[in-house]
């Protein structure tokens, strides 16, 4: 299994694990985290939020983001071998539910209510992405240097 080597040998990966931490700053300049579900459409996460949650006021104030996408391949009880990830950065913006199309927002607000007051935070990757045991065998990832890739995002 090799390591990956472009952008599309990573994408397959982000579009199958549907949990991230979404890392931002606050107006003061410190560090904030949060976990989210998104969707993925031509290469461009989508996260679903309310217009008022401190998510979206942060970054409002401050475009520049993080997501890290962890995959579990083994299990929990093998602590030898931690998850895989794949983490970057991003810009993102706000948008409307309705700014996304119709297919889309109906994905993103399956079995929430409410859906009258929510925004949507659209996330472009940016860089490169970072890997961690992605493309390797599980039992490779016990070796940092043999688990660890970084490939531009486009």
């Amino acid at each position: 299994m090799p390591l990956p080597t472009t952008a599309d040998d990573i994408w397959p990966t982000i579009e199958k694990h549907p949990f991230a931490v979404l890392g931002f700053v606050n107006p003061k300049g410190e560090a904030r985290a949060a976990g989210v579900m998104y969707k993925v459409r031509d290469r461009v996460l989508y996260v679903i939020t309310g217009p008022d949650t401190w998510k979206t006021r942060h970054i409002r104030n401050n475009a520049s983001v993080s997501i890290t996408v962890t995959v579990q391949r083994v299990p929990i009880r093998v602590r030898a071998i931690p998850p895989a990830v794949v983490t970057f950065s991003g810009h993102a913006t706000i948008v409307g539910i309705g700014d996304v199309p119709h297919d889309l927002a109906k994905d993103l607000t399956r079995g929430i209510e409410g859906i009258d007051d929510l925004c949507v935070i659209k996330i472009e990757p940016t860089g490169s992405f970072v890997t961690y045991g992605i493309g390797v065998a599980p039992m490779t990832m016990r070796n940092p240097k043999q688990s660890i890739a970084r490939v531009p995002v486009a």
